[in-house]
């Protein structure tokens, strides 16, 4: 018998879309069939949801984005309590969120806590595994100062010192290399994000260890993805525009120029291309990025990337004025002819989907940094929402002939599901996947002003304030269970499944 049937509706997939009928036991789509087709015997004991006049997709997969992150020392006000409601008023019922690692911390150590914290989701859920600087600033200060007795004594007894002390960090490396296979063939996490910057916050890898990473995971069918932003570039212009008194929000985004983002997305191509390993690129916002990597597509180099929300639908101009501090992240905002390379480049597949990067914080977790003094863009966390706004600026997106409903569905459900090893389970409406389904109004209109939004009450803001398009969700549905039905979320609904990961 089936337990749920979604009768009426227009289904869209990738490739096209067609009115049918789809029935849905013990979490999985059991059959598809054209309007009033479906067994009837296997509808006597089932609960029928009417969707005529709604369009029916393959629900979200988020594959990037940070709950409950403790980023430059303040934590962003979703947990996956909230966040899972967020997320399903998104359209989302599967999501890949990241370790919180420290520096010498083991990585299955926060694997396995971050695991634990995932739990708590509505959503089924996976994560990347962070991978920061591998050698602690004591280790690194205790070597320097043994070499430097050493230097000055030439005794045995300093150079014993010097051995050991480089010993211990070989050792640090390799334990930490050594973790690797283990996280992805027994944790099931196939896919790392390393950061080319954020040295002063013991969150930058070296290159030398970049590589070792970059090899080791290669070699254990997994998938390295970058924060790629030139950290020399960002050290030396954030002293530059301190000397000239250029710290206002309106030059965030000259003190991480294209450049900044673009010269390290070409180091870590040319390093895929020395190691012939596969590797992955968050939140490309550049048009010298994209050129780069389509021209590496081009010769042979395993690369994939995306977009965030943000870089498509915002530009620089947002960063002017007192509200511009709302406007901080990681890459920064562009100009629009950065904006319109990353359309085309969605269009003609050098990206391949669009992410929010969510991290959300309230104005007053942005300003607490300045105290009473003037605006400073070294001092407030950056980052912004977007879980939930991310359905809606992609119909804006339709609306706007930016992309079709077809690469709607390949940029935010098909395509992430492929990329990060939970395909065809999650991502596609196919007889065997998981149920998962977003189902909405194409009539109606989808507003993102904050009182229209289900972010904690602390939110005070939303930066798509402006942005509306034409359809609405109405409900979400997860291995074949309502988290939004009508418009109502079901707050008792059961908790989400970690999912294992494989990359073909």
């Amino acid at each position: 018998m089936y337990d749920l049937a979604i009768v009426g509706g227009l289904l869209i997939n990738s490739t096209s879309k067609s009115y049918k009928d789809i029935a849905i036991r013990d979490g999985k789509i059991v059959e598809i069939a054209d309007q009033g087709d479906l067994d009837k015997n296997q509808l006597s004991k089932a609960e029928i949801y009417n969707a005529n006049g709604k369009s029916v997709i393959p629900a979200l997969v988020e594959p990037h984005m940070h709950i409950k992150a403790p980023l430059g020392g303040t934590v962003d006000i979703l947990d996956f309590d909230s966040a899972s409601k967020c997320a399903a008023f998104g359209g989302i019922t599967t999501f890949i969120d990241f370790t919180s690692t420290l520096p010498g911390v083991p990585l299955l150590q926060s694997v396995e806590e971050r695991k634990i914290e995932m739990e708590k989701s509505l959503l089924d859920y996976s994560c990347h595994c962070k991978v920061v600087s591998l050698i602690t600033p004591e280790l690194a200060s205790e070597a320097t100062i043994a070499e430097r007795r050493y230097s000055q004594s030439k005794t045995p007894e300093d150079k014993a010192k010097v051995l050991e002390a480089n010993s211990l960090i070989e050792k640090t490396i390799n334990d930490r290399l050594e973790e690797i296979p283990k996280i992805i063939k027994n944790e099931g996490i196939p896919t790392f994000k390393l950061f080319m910057t954020y040295r002063k916050a013991n969150v930058m890898i070296d290159d030398v260890h970049l590589l070792k990473v970059l090899d080791t995971v290669k070699k254990n069918g997994g998938r390295c993805g970058f924060h790629a932003e030139n950290n020399a570039i960002a050290e030396y212009n954030e002293e530059v525009f301190a000397g000239e008194g250029k710290l206002d929000w309106k030059y965030f985004p000259d003190y991480k120029p294209n450049l900044c983002e673009s010269e390290a997305v070409n180091r870590v191509l040319h390093y895929a291309e020395l190691l012939k390993a596969p590797v992955y690129f968050f939140h490309i916002s550049t048009k010298e990025s994209v050129e780069y990597i389509r021209q590496a597509k081009k010769r042979g180099v395993d690369v994939i990337a995306e977009t965030c929300s943000h870089y498509l639908m915002l530009n620089k101009n947002y960063n002017i004025g007192e509200d511009g501090i709302l406007y901080l992240m990681s890459p920064p905002l562009r100009n629009e002819e950065d904006q319109q390379a990353l359309w085309e480049a969605l269009d003609d597949g050098t990206l391949s989907l669009v992410s929010s990067d969510n991290c959300t914080f309230t104005r007053k977790q942005k300003e607490a940094p300045l105290g009473n003094g003037p605006n400073d863009f070294r001092k407030p966390i950056s980052g912004v929402s977007g879980i939930e706004e991310r359905f809606t600026l992609m119909r804006w997106a339709i609306e706007h002939q930016k992309i079709t409903e077809h690469q709607f569905v390949k940029l935010l459900c098909e395509n992430p599901a492929k990329i990060f090893g939970c395909y065809p389970q999650k991502g596609c409406i196919s007889v065997g996947s998981d149920a998962d389904l977003t189902i909405f109004d194409p009539e109606k209109v989808s507003r993102l002003e904050i009182k229209d939004l289900h972010y904690p009450e602390e939110l005070e803001y939303s930066i798509y304030n402006e942005f509306e398009a034409k359809g609405k969700i109405v409900s979400t549905i997860r291995r074949g269970e309502f988290l939004v039905k009508d418009g109502i979320f079901n707050a008792n609904a059961t908790h989400g499944k970690f999912i294992r990961r494989e990359l073909k």
